[in-house]
């Protein structure tokens, strides 16, 4: 396998089957397991057979048995010293089950289960990776990653996050065992059904002369939900096809926040123009029906709902956000954060031009076709897998 990284060539030799452990604790068929899920199911024709421990039942270890991909349930504990033998137990478990299906690598799909990796390579000797889904502080860096700890390969989901967490692992991991892997949508499963967002407005009562703003986010504080509300506030008046949707639940211990947004949707005074439609499994149809996509977000390590509207050719207009901006590119209109007028003008921009709607929505599709592939990244992970495996793999500059 040839991968172009840009600058470089990665030649992966692979002489034999790969069988990645992948961790995972997302019980559900978004966010960080929309990326597994590609990768599990591109894997068959590139040599890699993964193995999946999930945390809890759900969508996604369903979606896997229907496939008969082999995955275990195991709550994966973290050590407590109060009840050291729980964890070690928990990990003895696993490793017992990933050796029967003769796994070569660890993959921790997402950070906060790496604690539990820690106690699982006592019982199963082999290469860690691990792929970071925040921004990393130096506490948690140097208590996860210090010493014996640390990772044979940590993974980013975007450069600014690499970049932004370049104190925390200072000195606790080497540059060159960090990559940045790009999350990614495929294009062949997701995106392609313009009759579900039809549907969609339908059901939600959106004519098809009217421009929908739409954000999908889990109702937490840092996603800055009410600058959405006020962006609708301040441009309905002035224009009336202009109408709004939020998608999105509430999170355990932000209960708070969703009775705010609640009660800000409702006192808005926009009635049907402004809908709160809480979590929406699956959240295609939303990107879909929408005209224009929006991200209020302080901070993204890399922005799923992002590149899912622009996976459905839609525009995004939002903050910098971290690294929205990167992933957005030239397909779409970012301002700084948290200035709330710059956002404003900048969707009225696209509320009143629907040729630059088009036009930029195409163009957000085929860079998610082009930069955000999960084949790019899975091709990526295989050669960093074959080089803790073996040495045979080589950059040709």
């Amino acid at each position: 396998m040839v991968l172009d990284d840009g600058k470089k060539q990665i030649v992966v030799v692979t002489s034999s089957l790969m069988k990645p452990l992948f961790l995972t604790n997302n019980p559900n068929l978004s966010s960080t397991s929309r990326i597994l899920q590609s990768w599990l199911v591109l894997g068959e024709k590139h040599g890699m057979r993964g193995v999946v421990v999930g945390r809890a039942e759900g969508d996604l270890v369903e979606w896997m048995r229907g496939r008969g991909i082999p995955c275990l349930v195991d709550p994966m504990p973290w050590f407590d010293r109060r009840r050291p033998w729980e964890a070690l137990w928990h990990a003895y478990r696993v490793a017992r089950w990933a050796k029967t299906q003769g796994v070569d690598v660890i993959h921790c799909n997402e950070h906060d289960l790496y604690p539990f990796v820690m106690l699982l390579k006592r019982f199963l000797k082999r290469p860690v990776v691990c792929y970071v889904r925040y921004r990393l502080d130096r506490d948690f860096a140097k208590w996860c990653f210090a010493g014996k700890r640390r990772p044979d390969q940590l993974l980013w989901t975007s450069l600014q996050q690499k970049i932004d967490s370049f104190d925390a692992v200072a000195d606790l991991i080497a540059d060159a065992d960090q990559q940045v892997v790009h999350l990614g949508i495929d294009l062949s499963q997701f995106g392609s059904d313009g009759e579900r967002g039809l549907r969609f407005r339908r059901e939600h009562g959106i004519a098809d002369d009217e421009i929908l703003l739409a954000t999908a986010s889990p109702l937490r504080p840092r996603k800055r939900v009410e600058d959405f509300i006020e962006v609708m506030r301040r441009l309905a008046p002035r224009h009336p096809k202009l109408v709004g949707i939020i998608g999105g639940g509430e999170i355990a211990g932000d209960e708070e926040y969703r009775v705010r947004i609640e009660r800000e949707v409702r006192d808005s005074g926009l009635g049907r123009r402004l809908q709160w439609v809480g979590n929406l499994e699956p959240v295609e149809p939303l990107h879909s029906a929408c005209d224009i996509s929006i991200s209020t977000s302080e901070y993204e390590t890399f922005g799923n709902s992002v590149c899912e509207a622009m996976a459905c050719g839609k525009p995004v207009v939002g903050y910098v956000g971290g690294s929205v901006a990167e992933v957005v590119g030239e397909t779409g209109i970012s301002v700084k954060t948290k200035d709330l007028s710059a956002l404003v003008a900048a969707v009225e921009c696209l509320v009143v031009d629907p040729t630059m709607r088009c036009f930029l929505g195409d163009k957000a599709r085929e860079r998610v076709r082009d930069v955000f592939n999960p084949e790019h990244g899975l091709l990526k992970v295989l050669a960093i897998y074959d080089s803790l495996l073996k040495p045979k793999v080589r950059s040709v500059k």
